[in-house]
């Protein structure tokens, strides 16, 4: 049970790490979405603060999981249907999560009060980075984080039967959270009309973008099917060295 509450925690930092490793090589220069120099100009909060502000929302992220449990016993049900219906309840609670994610995002960026008074403590990362993505304002990440992920796996039932299936969806969400902030663009083309990733969340992070796009963890579907979803070109840099985000109109009915 310990294990399970620290998986997500140890998973983010080392994830984060590795990112940020290769980050400061050469070998993935081409696939950056901005330079080094941009990320250190125009970020508007100290990388020392976000270190601390996330280490607050991970000793929070543990006590999901800190829940009693009351774990069915197996008698009667082989493994491969108990781990069947483990990745069905989780595959369920991305699905909650990830909806309740868009809502929540869509209203702190619409709502006047949310957006001047929680929502911009996120956007002081301009340019994403890895171990920031889930720096934020403590009230926002306890209603957008801790209680959408508690609904999540309370709804779905993962928890208190499964914490260890619970610890999985936590590092899931994690992981994902890490690779839309990793300011690295490795998803092919093909999928990124589907499927989250550091060059759809990054166009949200700019100034023409912070309207739309508010999917931010798994799927973008939510914002194609409510209109707010902005197309945008991955080209590269001028000179070759690394890529460029060049967000395009939106649809005229948007």
């Amino acid at each position: 049970m310990q294990t399970s509450r620290t998986v997500p925690i140890a998973v983010y930092w080392a994830y984060s790490g590795v990112h940020t490793a290769l980050g400061n090589s050469r070998l993935m220069d081409k696939y950056r979405l901005n330079t080094k120099d941009e990320e250190d100009r125009k970020n508007m909060v100290s990388k020392r603060a976000v270190i601390l502000n996330v280490l607050m929302q991970l000793a929070a992220l543990a006590l999901l999981t800190m829940v009693p449990t009351t774990a069915a016993k197996a008698d009667g049900v082989s493994r491969t249907a108990a781990y069947l219906t483990a990745a069905a309840r989780i595959a369920a609670a991305v699905l909650v999560f990830d909806a309740y994610r868009y809502a929540w995002h869509r209203l702190a960026h619409l709502n006047r009060f949310l957006y001047r008074h929680l929502h911009p403590w996120h956007h002081r990362i301009v340019v994403p980075y890895a171990f920031g993505a889930i720096y934020g304002h403590p009230v926002e990440v306890l209603i957008a984080d801790t209680a959408g992920a508690s609904l999540a796996v309370l709804v779905t039932g993962l928890l208190p039967s499964s914490p260890r299936a619970t610890a999985m969806f936590l590092t899931l969400c994690t992981v994902k959270a890490i690779d839309n902030h990793c300011g690295v663009c490795l998803l092919p083309r093909r999928l990124q009309s589907v499927w989250n990733g550091a060059a759809y969340h990054g166009v949200h992070h700019l100034p023409r973008g912070v309207r739309y796009n508010f999917s931010d963890l798994f799927f973008v579907t939510w914002d194609h099917v409510f209109g707010t979803h902005m197309p945008y070109a991955v080209e590269e840099r001028p000179g070759g060295d690394g890529l460029v985000l060049k967000p395009l109109p939106p649809p005229k009915n948007n």
